[in-house]
């Protein structure tokens, strides 16, 4: 019977989401909120919208859906529709202190500052000790020029909090702001000796320093944040400037190359490499750098005039004059663009549209203002100054058009606690996440990800010919696409009608315990595995694995709503579901003693609880079965750093790195700078 009700609620969850009628949806709308929020929390957007949107159908007076719809919608860059669904839920219950930060995030990312402000203050009236509001309070009056209320608000937050270095950051951008530079040096000295390993820190100590010329502490600050955070673009674009200040063109244009090759779109990045490869006469892949500016930002006139005096150069007349013309369409009083497009069209037999410009040219010769002269430059032997050979990114001053671009601060480090898993920024390490089943192969899998994930016990079950779809095991889980979230209701269903034919087979509930997993419905998919089990089979040990996960997420789950962290040393063993998870892991290592994955999962459980030795001891056993798990040895080189045994722990750490997790490289870094060698 326990049974059958769970695959009725799965007919009617599949009935709901068809649209089937508000009676089915009246009776699961609980079920249905439950598991928008599982979906919510392992980052499946736009699978939870879909759960939410049939319980507001059902109960349109309720305001919870519409909360959590807006935190999902705000997650996919929905800044409207997460704003909307806010202000509906605050119509329904104004008390709730989560609607107006998650409209005041929305409303930031669409330059509503006045409106998040009002959000924010109201939140502090309920909540005047959260951090996270009071952060993003501070930022907002920074982007109204609210300077004084900024920094009232500081010196609140940092009297509640006093290593809270966030706070220290936006009082340095303030006083940097008001020309106090060895004030806000001297904030930053404070920051950085409390968190030395945070790369925002001393990015913004470099820019403090490149400001009063300092520029080999610059580039030193620049080369630690970048070893921090070798994936952050904006890091290279930085450290460029700093190296083109020290004259180090070399240097900078590596950091270029390596910032557009992590974003292939930054404008900035592109406009400063194809300034920089003009200067040294690489003028074709110049170009190239200023055609991508100009796909994005066509009004550029900076990136048009440098592209039309390169096409110049390398024979397109004909695109250099029309480059011209459009600067001069918008600059009339460019006069060097006269001069340079009547020497085009001599070139290209125009003799009319020459002399036309030759006499704009003739007419300004004797005006005191000539501005061709102005853009000389060095011409007079004199060596300019760091501060004419850059300008701001929103100086559209066309005769700066061989400066390099300085990127102005993005404000755009609001804190948000609603995007998916909240994970503590301030946390040195993390243990890679557990494997799960799937049926989908992730976005972009590397050769090492194949072999990694390969198994011989799951290529005999695929094999059998008993599975819908081909089975695996990934611990990167990609969000559901709409295609692919019908296609998994429509198998729940398939699954069910084979079910009804034939009861006694254990894989139908297999492949549909699965379907519901992958659908954030864990209620359905522990019962499916557990009938799996109970009717036992070949593939006893997968059914036991796959509750175990599912055991594990409800197990989350449920910490998280008591507002805990699982994380190292703060794991739950007394948790029903925790402790019945690892059970299920150990029966499916009996069953299966070479599936190496089931290994690496019960020692990350292991790690959770800080039992470091036998974490150690089963992801040797992970290792024993796939040689090149490269999560295998992360973990444990994590987990043997915690045993204070470093030296084994970075020689793990470094054959992850070697395996494919860079990251690994970055936890190097901060381990070793604590191991007395």
């Amino acid at each position: 019977m326990r049974f059958l009700r769970g695959v009725m609620r799965g007919i009617l969850i599949y009935a709901c989401m068809s649209g089937v009628g508000n009676a089915y949806a009246q009776i699961n709308t609980d079920r249905m909120m439950m598991i928008g929020r599982n979906a919510l929390y392992f980052e499946d957007y736009v699978l939870s919208i879909q759960y939410f949107n049939q319980v507001i159908n059902a109960k349109p007076y309720l305001n919870d859906p519409y909360f959590f719809r807006a935190v999902a919608k705000l997650s996919l860059d929905d800044y409207a529709g997460a704003e909307n669904d806010c202000s509906r839920a605050i119509s329904i219950n104004p008390y709730v202190v989560g609607s107006y930060e998650v409209r005041g995030l929305a409303r930031v990312h669409q330059r509503k500052y006045t409106g998040a402000i009002e959000d924010y203050r109201q939140a502090l009236v309920w909540e005047p000790k959260s951090v996270p509001v009071r952060h993003n309070l501070i930022l907002c009056y920074m982007q109204k020029n609210m300077l004084d209320e900024a920094m009232s608000q500081i010196d609140t937050l940092l009297s509640v909090n006093p290593r809270y270095t966030p706070a220290m950051s936006m009082r340095s951008n303030i006083l940097f702001e008001r020309r106090d530079t060895a004030g806000a040096l001297d904030m930053l000295d404070r920051a950085v000796a409390i968190d030395k390993y945070e790369s925002s820190l001393l990015r913004d100590r470099a820019i403090v320093y490149a400001s009063m010329k300092q520029y080999e502490k610059a580039e030193d600050d620049m080369n630690q944040a970048v070893s921090y955070s070798p994936d952050e673009p904006g890091l290279h674009i930085d450290r460029a400037l700093v190296r083109f200040y020290r004259n180090n063109l070399r240097g900078a244009m590596e950091d270029y190359d390596i910032a557009l090759e992590l974003d292939p779109g930054n404008i900035v990045g592109h406009y400063n490499r194809g300034v920089l490869r003009a200067q040294i006469g690489d003028d074709n892949r110049a170009i190239e750098d200023f055609d991508v500016v100009l796909e994005s930002e066509p009004d550029n006139m900076m990136a048009v005039f440098n592209r039309g005096l390169l096409r110049d150069q390398t024979g397109n007349l004909t695109g250099a004059v029309q480059d011209y013309t459009t600067v001069l369409a918008k600059y009339p009083e460019v006069i060097y663009g006269y001069e340079l497009r009547s020497a085009a069209r001599y070139k290209l037999g125009d003799r009319k549209g020459a002399e036309q410009d030759e006499l704009v040219v003739m007419r300004d010769r004797t005006s005191q203002f000539n501005r061709k002269d102005k853009s000389a430059g060095t011409d007079d032997g004199e060596e300019e100054d760091n501060s004419s050979q850059t300008r701001k990114e929103s100086d559209d001053d066309v005769w700066n058009y061989k400066k390099i671009v300085v990127a102005e601060k993005d404000m755009t480090a609001f804190s948000s606690e609603y995007r998916g898993k909240v994970q503590n920024r301030n946390v040195d390490v993390r243990m890679l996440d557990e494997y799960s089943f799937t049926w989908f192969s992730s976005n972009a899998v590397s050769e090492i990800d194949r072999e990694v994930r390969y198994s011989a016990e799951l290529e005999k079950l695929n094999s059998s010919g008993n599975m819908p779809f081909r089975l695996q095991v990934t611990n990167k889980e990609n969000p559901l696409s709409e295609v692919r979230i019908k296609g998994l209701f429509e198998d729940v269903d398939e699954q069910t009608s084979l079910i009804d034919a034939n009861p006694d087979n254990p894989d139908h509930y297999f492949v549909r315990a699965v379907d519901f997993f992958l659908l954030q419905d864990f209620v359905n998919a522990q019962n499916d595995f557990t009938q799996a089990i109970l009717m036992g089979g070949d593939n006893l040990w997968a059914a036991y694995f796959g509750r175990a996960v599912v055991r594990l997420r409800m197990s989350e789950v449920q910490n998280a709503d008591r507002q805990q962290e699982r994380s190292a040393g703060n794991g739950n063993p007394g948790n029903s579901q925790y402790q019945l998870a690892y059970n299920d892991l150990t029966k499916a290592i009996d069953l299966a003693p070479e599936f190496a994955y089931a290994y690496y999962n019960r020692a990350n459980m292991e790690a959770s609880i800080s039992d470091y030795r036998s974490a150690i001891a089963d992801y040797e056993q992970a290792i024993a079965h796939n040689d090149r798990f490269a999560e295998a040895y992360y973990n444990r080189g994590i987990a043997m750093v915690f045993l204070n045994r470093i030296r084994e722990g970075l020689e793990d750490l470094g054959k992850a790195g070697e395996l494919g997790i860079y990251s690994a490289y970055n936890v190097m870094k901060r381990f070793s700078a604590s191991y007395d060698k």
